[in-house]
């Protein structure tokens, strides 16, 4: 299984423990904005600061292949640190996870910038789940015994 493949099964069992931004996008998924011709030859106007374009309208461009694996990068991450902080598994499957995430996404300009910054953004879940291991015992063990046998398996899979 393709490390894609293999992370699109992990995060789906683990959605809540990773931030869920462009899953779709990082996991092989249709991200491509396709535009009609008549889209692409329309004027393009700016939008106001606070107003949110729908994808494909004229004026929002499609993201690059450089921020899809940048994402990616950012994602793959999250998940690492998911996997070492509140499942416990290997640090060294976590580093085969991290090379294999490398090869996957080799058009990241930042792979150890965009790596850091993800597994820095997965503070918060890894603080929401310590506090339910405290809290609510009953839910931590719920989740937990949901979402880490898959993230292992997942994680076994990448690194074959």
């Amino acid at each position: 299984m393709i490390h894609k493949q293999a992370l699109a099964r992990v995060v789906s069992a683990i959605h809540s423990m990773v931030k869920p931004t462009l899953i779709a996008c990082v996991m092989g998924g249709a991200c491509a904005v396709s535009l009609n011709a008549n889209a692409q030859n329309a004027p393009t106007q700016q939008p106001f600061p606070a107003q949110a374009l729908p994808p494909g309208h004229p004026a929002v461009q499609p993201p690059s292949p450089q921020s899809l694996a940048a994402e990616g990068v950012r994602t793959s991450a999250n998940i690492a640190r998911g996997a070492a902080d509140i499942c416990h598994i290997d640090r060294v499957k976590i580093d085969r996870f991290k090379a294999m995430t490398r090869k996957s996404f080799p058009a990241a300009p930042d792979f150890e910038g965009e790596w850091n910054l993800g597994y820095k953004e997965a503070q918060s879940t890894v603080d929401r789940f310590a506090a339910m291991k405290t809290n609510n015992p009953t839910e931590y063990a719920k989740e937990i015994g949901e979402a880490c046998p898959a993230l292992t398996q997942g994680i076994d899979e990448v690194t074959k």
